[in-house]
């Protein structure tokens, strides 16, 4: 696998990985329809034990290796602000499927971050 590949894996990976993190210690009774309800978050062994839990361990755990692939064969200074391209995507997921506002705001921040990533990835 090329190094590129494997950044850019890593990189959807660890977003993804964040999406079902949140899923999974968000509320039993929150529905992709419906939204949050009032109601507990998991906790103790069931938090541990949430499929979702586990969906993000296996997503850092394969993201980890892919990054380690990474950085045996690219620069550092190149290949960690690429990392933050992982914003956007964590912010389109989040809106699709945890039904997340992002405000303009916060729209405006993850462009003016992009925009440096493009411009540091321009350079190699």
């Amino acid at each position: 696998m090329s190094p590129t590949v494997a950044l850019w894996t890593s990189i959807v990976l660890g977003a993804c990985a964040q999406v079902f993190l949140k899923r999974g210690v968000s509320p039993k009774n929150v529905s992709p329809q419906n939204g949050p309800k009032p109601g507990p978050p998991p906790s103790g062994l069931s938090l541990l034990f949430s499929p979702w839990v586990l969906a993000w361990a296996a997503c850092f755990v394969v993201a980890t290796g892919l990054w380690l692939v990474s950085l045996s064969r690219m620069e550092i200074s190149y290949a960690f602000p690429l990392l933050s391209l992982g914003y956007p995507i964590v912010a389109i997921l989040s809106m699709m499927f945890l039904q997340e506002r992002v405000t303009p705001a916060r729209w405006i921040a993850i462009l003016i971050i992009t925009i440096g990533v493009a411009i540091i990835a321009r350079t190699a």
